[in-house]
This record gives C-alpha cells, sequence and structure tokens, in this order.
C-alpha cells in the first residue's frame, strides 16, 4: 500500500471540510497522527475561546458588574460573618439573566419568611437568596436542590474578615485587567479543554461504530485505526461551526436552539459520505487494476504469437532438411542393397 503525502495541520483542516477524497488518504494514516491532529484542533479551538470569553468577561462584563454595585445595589457591609444590606426592603434582582434571580434581606426572619423566599427562587433556574448570616444556592443545571453555606465562607472565598460596598468597587478599580485577562483565560482554556476532550471522545467512540456498521453493509474492510481517523476528520466543521456559534453567543447572545443535533448530524453525514466515497473509489481501482491485468494478458499473447511466427518458418526448414536427409538415406540404402544383389549374381560373398 502506497504511503499518503504529508500534510500539514491547516491544509488538513482545509481537505477534511472540503475533499471527500481526502478521506481515504486519512484511512490510510497512522492513528497517532489522527488522535494528533484532533488534539491540536482542540487546543486551538480551546484557545480561541478562552481568549474571546476573557476579553469580553474583562472589558464588557466586569464593567458592568462595577456600576451595578456602585449604582444599583444599596450600601452594605460584612463583618465577621456577618452581611448588613442598609435597606427596609428586600433587594431583588432577577434582570441579570433569564431565569436568574437574587434575593438579599438581612433584617431578623423568621422561618415562614424564609421558607416564602426559598420556594421563589425555586421558580427559576438559578437562584440565589442572601441572609445576614446564610446564603442558599438553587442550580436547576446541577439537580443538587437547594444548597445552604454560611455568609462566613463568603468572607473566606473574598479573602477578607471585614468589607463594605465601596471596598468592593475599589478593589474592581485596582485590578490589573491585562493580568486578570491571563489568568481567566488559562482557567477557561483548561477547563474548555477537558470538557470538550472527554465529550468529543464518547462522540468519536459513536462516529467510529457508525462508520463499521456503515462499511460492514456496504462489504467494506476497514481497520480501527482507519475508522477513528475518518471518525477524527468528519468531526472538523462541526468544531469549526460550534467555534463560530460559541463567538456569537458569547458576543451577542444569540442562540441557535438545536445547535447539538445539527452539530452531531454534521459529523454522520460526513462519516456516511466518506465511507460511500471510499467504497466507490475502491471499486474503480479494482476495475483498473482489472482492466490492466487485462491489457498485459493481451501484450503477452501478442508476443507469444509474433515468436510463435518468427520459429514457423525455421520449423519449415528443419522439416525440409529432415526430408531431405530421409530421402537420401532411403536413396542410399536402396543402392547399397542393389550393389549387394549384384555381388550376389556375380557370386561375390
Amino acid at each position: 500500500m502506497e504511503k499518503t503525502k504529508k500534510q500539514g495541520f491547516f491544509k488538513s483542516v482545509k481537505n477534511s471540510i472540503f475533499s471527500f477524497d481526502s478521506y481515504q488518504d486519512f484511512a490510510l494514516e497512522d492513528v497517532k497522527k489522527g488522535i494528533g491532529y484532533f488534539l491540536k484542533l482542540l487546543v486551538l479551538f480551546s484557545i480561541i475561546v478562552a481568549i474571546v470569553f476573557s476579553v469580553i468577561q474583562v472589558t464588557v462584563t466586569i464593567p458592568k458588574v462595577k456600576k451595578f454595585i456602585a449604582n444599583d445595589l444599596p450600601n452594605f457591609s460584612y463583618k465577621d460573618g456577618i452581611l448588613n444590606i442598609e435597606s427596609d426592603d428586600a433587594v431583588t434582582i432577577d434582570n441579570i439573566a433569564d431565569n436568574v434571580i437574587v434575593i438579599a434581606d438581612t433584617k431578623d426572619l423568621d422561618e415562614t419568611k424564609i421558607k416564602e423566599y426559598k420556594d421563589k427562587i425555586e421558580l427559576y433556574d438559578v437562584g440565589v437568596l442572601m441572609l445576614k448570616d446564610k446564603i442558599y444556592l438553587k442550580n436547576g443545571y446541577t439537580s443538587t436542590g437547594i444548597q445552604e453555606f454560611s455568609m462566613s465562607e463568603l468572607g473566606s472565598i473574598y479573602g477578607k474578615s471585614e468589607f463594605t460596598k465601596q471596598d468592593i468597587v475599589n478593589d474592581i478599580n485596582s485590578v490589573n485587567m491585562i493580568s486578570l485577562c491571563v489568568s481567566l483565560a488559562i482557567t477557561v482554556f483548561l477547563g474548555f479543554f477537558i470538557t470538550y476532550l472527554i465529550i468529543s471522545i464518547l462522540d468519536i467512540i459513536i462516529l467510529a461504530l457508525l462508520s463499521n456498521i456503515i462499511a460492514m453493509l456496504l462489504r467494506v474492510r476497514m481497520k480501527v485505526s482507519a475508522l477513528v481517523n475518518i471518525s477524527v476528520h468528519a468531526m472538523t466543521l462541526p468544531i469549526v461551526l460550534l467555534l463560530v456559534y460559541a463567538i456569537v453567543l458569547l458576543t451577542t447572545g444569540f442562540e441557535i436552539k438545536y445547535f447539538n443535533i445539527m452539530y452531531r448530524g454534521i459529523s454522520y453525514v460526513y462519516v456516511i459520505t466518506a465511507i460511500f466515497l471510499i467504497r466507490s473509489n475502491l471499486l474503480k481501482q479494482k476495475m483498473e487494476l482489472t482492466a490492466i491485468i487485462q491489457k498485459q494478458k493481451e501484450v503477452k499473447e501478442k508476443l507469444e504469437t509474433k515468436e510463435k511466427e518468427k520459429d514457423e518458418p525455421k520449423e519449415k526448414e528443419e522439416q525440409k532438411e529432415n526430408k531431405k536427409d530421409e530421402s537420401k538415406d532411403k536413396k542410399e540404402e536402396k543402392e547399397g542393397k542393389e550393389n549387394n544383389v549384384g555381388k550376389e549374381a556375380n557370386g561375390e560373398v
């Protein structure tokens, strides 16, 4: 089997998206090369997402949070595990994002009022209830119910046992945005890379199984390495589209409802198309090989015919010579007999 031509990373990306003919070459590559290609693609993808996310958070989200704390929140202070908000009424914030609510009430409350607040945050996907000494967190995405934390844990996270609203605003103003952006990008990169790597491994296994089923139905024998490489390269366009979608989602908030279905559907289409095309190419190569063998056979037969035609005159000459020799031998034999008869007639012995 011929070795495939070496391709650079970006050329492989291009061919994975636009050239189905390249999938036969990908199938012939070593599985280590296919895995290396996928890791490079995933690293590049994670780096871009991490940079975009961190830049947006530093340049857009943090200034918004600072402005919100400075202008929209009443004065508050924290000391020795106790939060105090200078407001006669409970502070309710429900315009941060869809299905997210934050309620803060640091007055002395009875259990009935606390239960009322808990029931209210239960109606949202994400809800936070802040009392003077406790925090209740409801995260609908983890299905853990309402979790309870002491207010002192908030102080330990912030790193201070005492602070006020103005302290937080001042701390935000004093933050080095470049170092914050870099550290945030590194954190997001690691988290996203590990998470997406696990998800992608499962997707590649499913695609490899699908490739194997299609190959068996089409009676095409393929190695495990070929199935893995085809599946890896079939993930290229979905990953590129996911990158574009992630950037659009981060910058505009525009959400595509069934993107996950479309994302996986594209990879399935690539795998099926690649297997069919490989089968077609193999049949074409088999037909070309058969034609070459037939041509070689015809050429061989012609050469044999020519050699035979060259040998025929020689055979005829040999036959003529043999006939002459036979005639000569017969003649000599006849003359010998006549001589013997004459000798006998003359009384010679």
